[in-house]
């Protein structure tokens, strides 16, 4: 059953971000609320399955769309917002700490957010998971073992 809770509120929650995206040029304030209450919904997914790093990111993503149209406004709150989506971030990282994508994901937030120390340490760590997950997949730079002479 919470299985189901999880994959009906996640489902929701998609389905609202397309319908935002869909008028999002046209008309902005009817977007932004569509994509709050798609953050509703990811946060219910979360709530439901708190081992489960799709809906943990997509919740950081609703925030950081949030934070973005905040920060667009000239709104001080903004900047809490960036923290609250960087934290949001962070937590979904913790799920999955091989994702550099995620990784890049926390700097961003800290960066807009006007944290730099914090971004830049993100980005290096994002930098590095990205780096060798290329290199495992072939994908790297030189492609082979350094060590190996064979």
């Amino acid at each position: 059953m919470p299985d189901d809770d999880y994959q009906s509120h996640l489902k929701a929650g998609n389905a609202l971000v397309a319908q935002a995206q869909t008028v999002a040029t046209t008309d902005f304030t009817k977007a932004r609320a569509l994509w709050q209450d798609a953050g509703k919904q990811y946060y219910l997914a979360h709530k439901a399955d708190r081992d489960e790093p799709e809906a943990a990111f997509k919740l950081a993503q609703a925030w950081m769309a949030e934070a973005h149209a905040l920060q667009k406004e000239g709104s001080p709150n903004a900047k809490i917002m960036w923290a609250n989506a960087a934290a949001q971030a962070e937590l979904a990282f913790d799920l999955t700490p091989e994702n550099g994508r995620l990784a890049m994901a926390v700097a961003t937030c800290y960066h807009y957010g006007g944290q730099p120390e914090e971004a830049e340490a993100w980005q290096q760590l994002g930098r590095h998971l990205l780096d060798g997950a290329a290199k495992l997949q072939g994908h790297g730079e030189d492609g082979k073992d350094e060590d190996s002479e064979d």
